[in-house]
């Protein structure tokens, strides 16, 4: 009955430990889930999964998550590490987005013969090319704010011209309804 007792206690507290375990979320960073669970998808679904879940955070969840990302790229500059460092960076609505750093780390991708046969390559191009839009497009606003600056600073030394003359044109008729009437011979 004792023997019975000890194997039902150790069952039940097995049991109860594998309970614990499957209660406990799998995160990104445990190492259960990368052994298990991630080797089972493909790197550029992975890096897809990353962008979802990086959106969804907000201020220092973010901060931590670039600062982990980028701890991350340091110790093993994979290609997924690559593209995942790169996405954050370019990150829409965030303090530390920097394009032309994203830029510049998914540059291999396009010049790099090692990187032509790559599954997160084609994400790599799409990435690129959104972020040379981009940066084409806010050259190309830089450029109308500065045209439109210029065009302002014309329209006002024309305004100022103008009042000018509207000033001499005042004092002109005043002149004439203050001086006497010239006498005619």
């Amino acid at each position: 009955m004792i023997g019975l007792s000890i194997a039902s206690i150790v069952v039940l507290a097995t049991l109860l430990g594998g309970c614990m375990a499957a209660t406990e979320p799998a995160t990104r960073r445990d190492p259960w889930y990368q052994a298990v669970v991630e080797p089972m998808q493909d790197d550029d679904a992975r890096a897809l999964r990353f962008y979802e879940n990086a959106l969804k955070l907000k201020g220092a969840e973010l901060a931590r998550e670039l600062e982990s990302a980028s701890q991350e790229f340091e110790k093993n500059r994979s290609d997924l590490n690559r593209v995942q460092f790169a996405m954050l960076l370019s990150l829409p609505g965030s303090g530390f987005r920097d394009d032309q750093a994203a830029l510049n780390l998914i540059q291999p991708f396009l010049n790099d013969q090692r990187y032509e046969n790559s599954v997160l390559r084609p994400l790599a191009l799409m990435l690129h090319t959104q972020l040379a839009e981009l940066k084409r497009l806010d050259e190309a606003v830089q450029q109308q704010t500065a045209r439109a600056k210029e065009e302002q600073r014309r329209a006002d030394a024309l305004q100022q011209k103008l009042g000018a003359i509207l000033e001499m044109e005042m004092k002109m008729i005043e002149r004439e309804q203050i001086a006497p009437p010239l006498k005619r011979r």
